[in-house]
């Protein structure tokens, strides 16, 4: 191989790692630091304000690192409404109503929308069918939502099975959303 394309493949090398750096944050770099992608699960609930008691969280992370084990998991509570996004999963949104794609032009303005008011009006109306939803009600391919209470499992080996996914809502006492990130 000829030292210049060698020269080529280092620098596209350099350029993919400062867009993963720059495109998700420094904080997020401690993906990079082990490999170049990861896969993270995460669990929602359905109402994007709702955050679990104390104990009713360290129930549930207990009874995650039961079924996860020697995998990291971590409760997340913000102070804010965040999207919880699938990473590179994300493909399209449709319409809860009367499923139809939206045009990701058209979500991005009300999500900038939403944004300046940090998620706390969620109202969305649709342009197939000029009706009210929210943004957090749209069905995202693959799965995402909003939410100040954030379950994170990086990298599990596994899905979890549908009974656990049963008693991981009677331990958080409410609905949830599965979202499978890749990064």
């Amino acid at each position: 191989m000829k030292i210049s394309k060698k020269i080529k493949i280092a620098n596209s090398i350099r350029i993919l790692i400062l867009f993963v750096v720059f495109s998700f944050g420094f904080s997020n770099t401690r993906i990079l630091k082990s490999k170049m992608s990861t896969t993270i699960l995460k669990f929602i609930p359905t109402a994007p304000v709702f955050i679990p008691t104390p104990i009713n969280q360290d129930k549930v992370k207990a009874y995650l690192k039961s079924i996860f084990k020697n995998t990291e998991v971590k409760l997340v509570q913000t102070e804010n409404i965040e999207f919880v996004d699938p990473g590179a999963n994300f493909e399209t949104i449709t319409c809860d109503l009367c499923g139809r794609n939206i045009n990701n032009d058209v979500w991005q303005h009300a999500m900038d929308k939403a944004y300046k008011n940090h998620f706390t009006d969620l109202s969305f109306t649709t342009p197939c069918c000029d009706k009210q939803t929210t943004l957090n009600d749209l069905k995202y391919q693959w799965p995402a939502g909003f939410a100040k209470f954030v379950i994170i499992i990086y990298d599990p080996i596994g899905d979890i099975k549908p009974n656990e996914f049963t008693e991981l809502e009677k331990l958080l006492g409410t609905k949830i959303r599965k979202v499978w990130a890749h990064y």
